[in-house]
């Protein structure tokens, strides 16, 4: 992952404009893909599976979304050869927990799925929190129906902590599979992965 950086002079380096992967370029959205990201959230099997995104899911909410992402880390999710945007991922201060954590979110639109794109832009918001946010610990959920969303967590490292219940916007109350990764664990990935 290599990542560029937005400067300002006199400043150190503030957020990151975008983190290139070999085959996505993550950038925080802009108004303009409000169309693009109502179109890809235009399908329930999608929606059902996130717990903030509300259904129907309209161009107005995807405009709010982009104005309000509070002090969340938000990423569009792009093909490095087109631009096009498959969906989003992000990191956000997790309030529940201690001070130093936060979450990992994501999602793809269905025309994007099986590719592996999530995890591969998992990876890189993974990083940016534990490197740019200096977190100490990411958690990430999902649903117990969504194996698809499991298996990238098993694939970014996080160890399985416990089941619950969610709050979603589109599906209500759902049960949960809880999961978390700290930073000596990331490390650990981070220096195997580098020896191969």
């Amino acid at each position: 992952m290599t990542e560029e950086m937005t400067e300002r002079p006199g400043q150190r380096a503030l957020s990151p404009r975008a983190f290139v992967t070999p085959r996505l370029r993550l950038r925080p959205p802009v108004l303009d893909d409000a169309e693009a990201i109502a179109a890809l959230l235009d399908d329930y099997d999608v929606v059902k599976m996130l717990s903030r995104a509300p259904w129907p899911y309209t161009i107005e909410d995807a405009e709010d979304f982009i104005h309000d992402r509070g002090g969340e880390a938000v990423f569009a999710i792009c093909l490095k050869t087109s631009g096009d945007i498959v969906g989003i991922c992000g990191i956000h201060g997790n309030g529940m927990h201690r001070a130093g954590s936060g979450e990992l979110g994501y999602w793809i639109g269905r025309p994007f799925w099986g590719n592996g794109y999530a995890t591969e832009a998992a990876h890189a918001a993974i990083d940016y929190g534990f490197t740019a946010l200096c977190l100490d610990e990411i958690t990430a959920h999902c649903r117990v129906i969504n194996e698809a969303s499991r298996r990238v967590i098993w694939k970014c490292g996080f160890r399985f902590t416990g089941s619950g219940m969610i709050d979603t916007d589109a599906a209500g109350r759902v049960a949960s599979e809880n999961f978390s990764l700290d930073r000596s664990c990331w490390q650990s990935l981070k220096s195997w992965g580098a020896s191969r």
